[in-house]
């Protein structure tokens, strides 16, 4: 507190200083005071005026509605206590100010006339004031109320649709939806505070006319002075107290209408004067030239006339050679440099990671003003892939495209449309996706895209009697979101690049410092653990526990820089995570495992290769007659709700793998190996993969 000034507890300050305004209404205040009072009601206006002036928007001036209140306030205080004076003093009220705006401005002419003059003048400047410039601000403040207001949802979406698009960061869109909102508040505030305005002039003008007939009949009534000398005593300080007040409520109000006509300048008011008033020298020319001519007619004002040609001319000629040096500058430095620059066509190679195209009828999906919630979706989609994973998708970009039918999106990844299907905006999806629901409802029959599972687009008035009979409802965002999720977890080692690995290294480092220090000492290149991971993502494991995972490639590096050996050995390191995530419902492992002979067999035919890490070898029936065994298995466990898991030994899970991925979906199965399973795991051999005698006909109508 000690350290603190009075002036910088702003609070104090202003409270004190509203309560001060409002103690005037009721406290006569003396001549000194008035005086001083009154100059700072005149420093006020002009400090508010110039401000006005120099702000590029309006919103930056956000305390502009708040200061026309205290300062409307202020005067109308003001105004208050100098009528007191004026009434009760009469011919020895003693403000220096208010008297000489009064003597100057009836000095001119004799008698009543001065006074009539006086009056004349003062009734002008308030009808300019409040037929001209507080009308046309009052007026204005409400049309740019009403119109922003109109224009914030359009304003939102396109930030929502930039943020999608990868052009702004969350952190710049936050800031650019409180620009946004900050101008709504602005202008409505501006909208009620401008009707303060008006009543601040038609309040000043009732004043008026109280202390000028109240002043007459207090004179000749009870002072006994005549009527002369009473509309010259209160006729004066009547001028006077009016002028000291409006001539500060003029100047608030040309403020408040530079502020409300400002809406889409870049600039300053004089920065944009100079650059749209005097930026075409021929016209300047234009407008010299008719003054000159003017100049010569006969009864107009020659030497005004053409002073004001010669002043325009000179300046239009500045403005004339400015440019040229200009022109000639930028020339000089071309001739300088002699080298033509070349267009630059790399930002043309751009290809976004992940794209979502839309359909005309699925844009408002992305638009939150009408209920879109696609892009909150997407958002908490990233996420949660983020802490399931720990991959770090990149940024989707959300583009409307023409060229697709109204209904219907598209998923691209890395250029490539990897899913499309067709959606209905105004419509929920009824999902039958356990195939049980015996009492279907009515609706459009559609597929979902993700799975294939049956459903219907129903309308949403239906959505409680679609649940009550079994169905699942999800509105089009999801249904969307759920294809987005499926199609980039099929991709995910796609979507790790050097830049990633890079960053997922960096944010390790933080943690921990000395592992990130060995690898980088034995000069593992980022590519190498960028394969190490696209092999874990490949196979459908996360690798959120990133430490364990460069443990792994920092512990056996130095045996085999062979990703695929590295990978094997990351996988031993983190079994657990992985035979964990496989546990069923049940807390059981539930597993396939293949007859002795035929692991023998197949453990003969693995070879090296050194695009895959390894393959097997192995005669064609031999092949049909293995992969129809292992199909029989695999649409058993999926029709009973189970995943299926294959157990193989150590030497033969990558190639066993690689087999099965050629011929079933992606992530749909999972090869474990048997040293990956502890002992501790409550393991269950639900199947063993054998050949009968004679050899099951190749039906392969496996899904």
């Amino acid at each position: 507190m000690d350290q603190q000034k009075w002036y910088n507890q702003s609070d104090v300050v202003l409270g004190v200083g509203v309560i001060a305004i409002l103690a005037m209404l009721i406290v006569p205040l003396p001549g000194f005071v008035l005086d001083l009072l009154i100059v700072v009601s005149l420093t006020s206006g002009l400090i508010i005026l110039l401000t006005s002036l120099s702000v590029r928007e309006p919103s930056d001036f956000t305390i502009f509605p708040n200061l026309l209140l205290i300062t409307t306030l202020f005067r109308l205080a003001l105004n208050v206590s100098t009528t007191r004076q004026i009434l009760a003093k009469g011919s020895s009220f003693n403000s220096h100010i208010i008297e000489a705006f009064g003597t100057f401005v009836v000095g001119g002419g004799s008698g009543m006339g001065k006074f009539v003059i006086g009056f004349i003048i003062f009734l002008i400047l308030v009808i300019v004031q409040m037929v001209v410039i507080t009308k046309g601000a009052t007026r204005i403040a409400e049309v740019a109320a009403r119109f922003t207001l109109d224009a914030l949802p359009g304003k939102q979406m396109g930030i929502d649709t930039e943020l999608s698009s990868g052009n702004i960061t969350e952190e710049e869109a936050g800031k650019r939806k409180k620009k946004v909102q900050r101008e709504v508040d602005f202008y409505g505030a501006m909208d009620g505070a401008s009707k303060f305005v008006q009543g601040d002039v038609r309040a000043g003008l009732i004043i008026t006319a109280i202390n000028l007939l109240g002043g007459i009949i207090i004179g000749m009534a009870l002072r006994g002075e005549s009527f002369a000398f009473a509309i010259e005593t209160y006729g004066k300080f009547t001028i006077g107290d009016g002028l000291v007040s409006q001539i500060p409520g003029l100047l608030t109000t040309t403020a408040t209408g530079m502020i409300v006509t400002r809406a889409g300048s870049e600039k300053d008011l004089a920065e944009e004067f100079k650059s749209q008033l005097f930026n075409n020298p021929r016209t300047l020319y234009v407008v010299a030239a008719s003054l000159a001519f003017a100049a010569l007619i006969p009864g107009l004002p020659f030497f005004s006339l053409l002073f004001f040609a010669f002043g325009l001319a000179y300046i239009a000629y500045s403005i004339e050679q400015n440019v040229k040096e200009t022109i000639a500058s930028i020339e000089q430095k071309d001739m300088e440099s002699k080298t033509e620059k070349k267009p630059d066509y790399y930002k043309e190679l751009r290809t976004d990671p992940i794209e979502v195209e839309l359909g005309l009828n699925l844009v408002p999906l992305v638009d939150s003003s009408q209920g879109g919630v696609l892009l909150d979706q997407i958002s908490n989609l990233r996420k949660r892939f983020a802490v399931d994973t720990g991959l770090v998708i990149p940024s989707v970009r959300i583009l409307d495209n023409l060229e697709l039918d109204p209904d219907s999106y598209a998923i691209k990844i890395l250029g490539v449309v990897i899913g499309e299907s067709k959606v209905r905006a105004d419509r929920l999806m009824a999902l039958d996706n356990a195939e049980k629901v015996s009492d279907p409802i009515p609706g459009e029959d559609f597929k979902e895209p993700t799975f294939g599972y049956k459903a219907k687009w129903i309308d949403p008035v239906d959505k409680i009697e679609a649940e009550n009979r079994g169905y699942t409802v999800v509105d089009p965002s999801t249904v969307i979101v759920t294809h987005l999720k499926e199609l980039i977890a099929n991709n995910a080692a796609s979507l790790l690049g050097r830049e990633e690995v890079k960053s997922l290294l960096d944010h390790l480092k933080g943690t921990h410092p000395t592992l990130v220090s060995e690898i980088e000492s034995q000069n593992v290149g980022y590519g190498l653990i960028q394969q190490v991971l696209q092999n874990l993502l490949r196979e459908g494991l996360g690798i959120k526990n990133l430490p364990s995972i460069i443990e792994a490639i920092a512990n056996n590096v130095s045996l085999d820089k062979d990703p695929y050996f590295l990978s094997e050995a990351v996988r031993q390191a983190i079994s657990r995570q992985i035979v964990n995530d496989y546990l069923s419902t049940d807390g059981k492992l539930h597993v396939i495992t293949l007859d002795p002979k035929v692991s023998d067999r197949l453990n003969k035919g693995v070879v090296k290769d050194h695009m895959e890490g390894s393959l097997i070898s192995i005669p064609p029936d031999y092949y049909n007659r293995l992969i129809e065994s292992v199909a029989r298995e695999y649409n058993s466990f999926h029709s009973e709700g189970k995943f299926p898991i294959y157990v193989v030994s150590r030497g033969l899970r990558l190639a066993f793998s690689y087999m099965l991925a050629k011929e079933f979906p992606p992530r749909n199965f999972a090869v474990l190996a048997i040293e990956e399973i502890q002992s501790s795991a409550k393991t269950v051999m639900d199947s063993v993969i054998s050949f009968q005698t004679e050899p099951a006909k190749p039906t392969r109508s496996y899904e």
